[in-house]
């Protein structure tokens, strides 16, 4: 296997998000949804991929496959085949991950929190082990994780999000040195409250309180989020790894 410092220059990079090939896993709803629209608009291939059991959109268009990142086996697959599909994988988006029950930390089981760990931080793992050889022998590779406000400043009564969410800053920050002089690039996504399936299971007098912290005065679009991260898996972003965006309308820029 080729080293992860010792890209292979031969292979041709795309020369803008046009000419890239991507998979985004957590298509079917919420960010990863409205990232694989916006890609496939700006001329991007896309194969979008989600849990078998996923309920996709009415009018849903383009290729999509079965994928579960708690399963390496799953993702392997999935994998595999949007490269034989697509001919390479320039850019990986992760947006798969659960909220988990909003509760104390005192009232969260821990084989719960473990769950929420597994498909969040576990899941990221997985995904990076399978992606990221592939991207460094091609010499070219845009990988980015969803983090989430929570891992930076940690949330009230919701613990193994938090954590889970903590973590993969970590992971990102660690396996961006580890790929540095691959021409790979990993970074991270800190989205605050953006309007998703996901954060409509917050509870409303929670959702009254975080919009509170929110200098700008309102939740985020999935759109937004999209937006930013098209530039983020680009070419043009090419000078920029084991980041945090920041996607909070100025709740935690740090």
């Amino acid at each position: 296997m080729i080293s992860a410092t010792a890209p292979n220059t031969a292979a041709r990079a795309p020369g803008s998000i046009a000419e890239s090939r991507c998979l985004v896993i957590g298509a079917a709803s919420g960010i990863g949804r409205a990232t694989a629209e916006r890609l496939r608009r700006s001329g991007a291939a896309v194969i979008g991929a989600d849990l078998p059991s996923a309920d996709w959109p009415e009018g849903h268009s383009g290729p999509s496959l079965p994928l579960d990142v708690t399963d390496p086996g799953s993702v392997a697959t999935a994998v595999a085949s949007a490269v034989q599909t697509l001919g390479r994988l320039d850019a990986v988006v992760n947006c798969a991950g659960i909220l988990g029950p909003v509760a104390s930390a005192l009232a969260t089981p821990v084989d719960e929190f473990e769950r929420i760990m597994r498909i969040n931080l576990t899941g990221a793992f997985i995904v990076s082990q399978a992606v990221l050889p592939g991207m460094a022998q091609a010499g070219y590779g845009r990988l980015l994780h969803i983090s989430s406000t929570a891992g930076k400043e940690g949330v009230t009564n919701m613990p193994a999000y938090s954590a889970s969410k903590a973590g993969i800053l970590g992971l990102v920050k660690s396996l961006a040195k580890e790929f540095a002089l691959s021409g790979v690039t990993v970074n991270a996504l800190a989205p605050g409250n953006i309007l998703t399936p996901l954060f409509g299971q917050v509870p409303a007098d929670q959702q009254t309180a975080q919009a509170a912290k929110i200098p700008m005065g309102r939740f985020g679009t999935p759109a937004e989020a999209a937006s930013l991260i098209e530039f983020i898996i680009s070419p043009d972003a090419s000078y920029t790894t084991g980041f945090v965006f920041d996607l909070s309308g100025g709740r935690a820029t740090y």
